[in-house]
């Protein structure tokens, strides 16, 4: 299992320097972003969070050690 860092923009957050971040274990980064999300995200990265709420996902990266 690999460790990857996620950071996304919630569109119910003030616009001004308001990123997000995870940390997600996971086999691929797919499964990973699907730990936070409820649908998939589209080719622009907005999607529907499972925690209520709408936005994007920025980047996700794989932290090594």
């Amino acid at each position: 299992m690999n460790e990857y860092y996620i950071t996304y923009r919630r569109n119910d957050m003030p616009p001004e320097g308001a990123v997000s971040c995870a940390i997600k274990w996971a086999h691929t980064e797919q499964d990973a972003v699907r730990y936070i999300t409820k649908t998939k995200p589209s080719k622009d990265g907005s999607c529907v969070f499972k925690r209520g709420g709408t936005g994007k996902i920025l980047s996700v990266e794989q932290i090594n050690k």
